[in-house]
């Protein structure tokens, strides 16, 4: 039998942390459990329990998890027990896959953002957007004027007359579609 402190402010410590040791032997692995909290009740498989920040993350299905602090923890019913050790190996984080995957995802935001003009009309916003369905790596903004290809430019008002470049068929094409823009936007 362990010795209680007379201290109640040890006393409180002690029954806190015996509290979390209870928890972390029902908050197992894969087991699927209950969590009652005063918030409500969490009912899901545990995925991860994290002893440093004091958290249990429960995957509830359908692509949802949710983080429990095990200080909110009211109750715990275990409703399946877990049969399967901890996969160690899969749960190690690969930060250099981690960071490729994070590079890719703001290479294609600044892309994305790379398609929006600044200071335009929303028409022209609309003729961009079709000509770089048309056009795709084709067309770009630069400063207020649409660049298309490498030598064609669409520069304010957005009117097939203000489009200036390119091949007589390339010209035409474009202008076309600029006219079609505009009677959709009337």
């Amino acid at each position: 039998s362990t010795k209680k402190s007379s201290n109640p402010r040890m006393a409180h410590l002690e029954a806190q942390l015996s509290r979390k040791e209870l928890l972390a032997q029902q908050l197992v692995f894969g087991s699927t459990v209950q969590i009652s909290t005063r918030h409500g009740k969490f009912q899901g498989t545990v995925d991860c329990i994290d002893s440093k920040t004091g958290c249990v993350v429960l995957d509830l299905g359908e692509k949802k998890i949710v983080f429990i602090s095990l200080h909110n923890i009211e109750g715990v019913r275990v409703l399946k027990k877990s049969t399967t050790n901890i996969p160690r190996g899969k749960l190690a984080v690969k930060i250099e896959a981690v960071k490729k995957r994070e590079d890719n995802a703001l290479r294609e935001r600044k892309k994305e953002a790379m398609k929006i003009g600044v200071g335009i009309p929303p028409k022209a916003q609309l003729i961009f957007n079709k000509l770089e369905k048309i056009f795709p790596q084709s067309v770009r903004w630069e400063g207020k004027n649409i660049a298309i290809f490498d030598d064609m430019k669409l520069s304010p008002p957005y009117t097939p007359d203000s489009c200036m470049g390119g091949s007589k068929e390339q010209l035409e094409r474009v202008r076309k579609m600029i006219r079609n823009v505009q009677m959709v936007d009337r």
